[in-house]
């Protein structure tokens, strides 16, 4: 067996070779270097040398970084202990900063509004909280309808967008008076910067699987050519994300920002990104210009604490979700969405004993609509079927849709003593319109078979009479599954 593989079989210089010509001369052999003698030691000082370098410029980097981004007017609750959940607020501002006038005419970001006055200060054009849970690396992420209005903290109600008005503390007091969550970190990045981070990280691919027209507001258009896997860079992305040419409007605008974060989470958090300097080194620019942190997050070690909760990040364990909301109105502050305030405190109290919203409902995953109901008088009383109809339809509102109702009308007897429901246990889906029929009437029997007509359930108001309770859902926002390409997309 070769002891060493890098000596040669026959060394012509060896003193070896002697032996026996010069008995008792002592031949003095000259010892390598020690580098040459130990080579993987001294691959392995290179690589340390390397990794020390690449430290020492992360450690300037981050310097740097710290000094462009804090803003230490913000004030937050000081951060718990290190496996602790915490929570995030995330901004994206209208700020028109760091964009050229070219720039914001072609993003259609320009300083005119709509109606031609002049666009001054900043508002939330995204509004998130993010809760991190870095014990079971879950992370919940709650978007606001930036039309959502509520009581603002300096005073009033108003839109939540225009609580950044006045600042970011107003805003923060505002999300903490709002939801009762505390606020342990701040980051706000204006237009130019979401623009240029993405170009930093070399774009998102999003699936997409309908074309979408040319939005005059922003200048999106996505043909049918391109789907169903469409490139995003950085503008192409700030116009995806800021449109609101869809049929729901700005609620359609947060699902697309929720799967476009998602995919531009996982895309920054890819091996890909993460051992390419040059990538990082662009991506630290980019935030650098164009993000504002709060001071607890000033210190690179500071930095570092965060990134530690993030080591484990699972992408599966992410859920996406969109405020409770009674959908749109009008009123003097012109087109706002109005917020489901009963079905917000189940999902922020969920948030805040750190549970998952959709477990903490009391109703199943529906669309309320597609339950149909028919409600009958069996009494002599008049008008009860429909005050009975009324009720029920007050109970279930669930992201402005109810179940589907048919006239009321007499039952086949008018003396029962009892109110009754019967369904029908071939309708489609039965059990779990079942589950979500017996969470809205809770106190009134529900039996199988004996529907009075087609529909799905029958109920029958006695002389006990009718009650119903609200019904409270959290649906998550469907997110594209990570690292996988989703079937009409491959």
């Amino acid at each position: 067996m070769r002891l060493n593989p890098f000596k040669k079989e026959h060394d012509p210089f060896a003193a070896s070779r002697y032996d026996g010509v010069f008995k008792g001369v002592r031949v003095r052999e000259r010892k390598k270097p020690w580098v040459l003698r130990h080579r993987w030691a001294w691959i392995g000082l290179i690589i340390i040398g390397l990794l020390a370098g690449v430290a020492g410029y992360g450690w300037y980097r981050f310097n740097k970084f710290k000094g462009d981004v804090t803003d230490k007017v913000i004030e937050v609750t000081e951060p718990p202990a290190e496996d602790a959940p915490f929570n995030v607020l995330l901004i994206g501002s209208d700020s028109r900063d760091g964009l050229t006038d070219a720039e914001k005419e072609d993003l259609a970001a320009d300083d005119v509004a709509a109606d031609g006055s002049a666009i001054e200060g900043e508002r939330a054009d995204t509004l998130i909280v993010a809760h991190i849970d870095p014990g079971t690396n879950e992370i919940t992420m709650v978007q606001f309808p930036r039309d959502l209005y509520v009581p603002i903290a300096s005073g009033g109600k108003a839109k939540i967008n225009s609580a950044l008005e006045k600042g970011g503390n107003n805003m923060i007091n505002t999300v903490e008076d709002l939801t009762g969550i505390k606020i342990n970190n701040y980051v706000k990045v204006n237009i130019a910067g979401f623009r240029d981070i993405v170009d930093a990280i070399d774009g998102v691919k999003l699936c997409i699987t309908e074309a979408i027209p040319f939005d005059e507001a922003t200048g999106l258009e996505i043909t049918e050519e391109e789907l169903p896997l469409v490139p995003f860079d950085g503008d192409r992305a700030l116009r995806f994300v800021r449109s609101r040419s869809f049929a729901t409007g700005d609620f359609a605008r947060i699902q697309n920002q929720q799967r476009f974060l998602s995919a531009a989470v996982n895309k920054v958090l890819s091996l890909g990104t993460l051992i390419n300097l040059g990538r990082i080194n662009s991506l630290v620019d980019a935030v650098g210009k164009n993000l504002k942190v709060d001071s607890e997050l000033a210190d690179p070690r500071d930095l570092l604490a965060l990134g530690k909760r993030f080591r484990a990040f699972d992408p599966e364990k992410y859920e996406a979700y969109t405020v409770p909301n009674l959908g749109i109105s009008e009123n003097e502050a012109g087109s706002v969405v109005l917020p489901d305030l009963a079905t917000m405190e189940v999902m922020f109290e969920a948030i805040r004993n750190n549970e998952s919203p959709a477990e903490a409902d009391n109703a199943p995953d529906i669309d309320p609509s597609t339950v149909s109901v028919r409600v009958y008088n069996g009494t002599f009383e008049d008008g009860v079927a429909k005050e009975a109809q009324q009720e029920l339809l007050q109970a279930i509102s669930l992201g402005g849709k109810t179940v589907s109702t048919i006239d009321p009308t007499n039952a086949d007897k008018i003396d029962y003593k009892r109110s009754v429901i019967r369904y029908n246990p071939d309708a489609d889906n039965i059990e779990t319109k079942l589950k979500l029929m017996e969470a809205a009437i809770p106190d009134i029997p529900f039996r199988k078979g004996g529907t009075l007509g087609s529909e799905d359930f029958s109920i029958i108001v006695g002389k006990d009479g009718f009650s119903a309770e609200t019904v409270i859902q959290i649906t998550a926002i469907e997110l594209p599954p990570p690292g996988q390409v989703p079937a009409e997309c491959r």
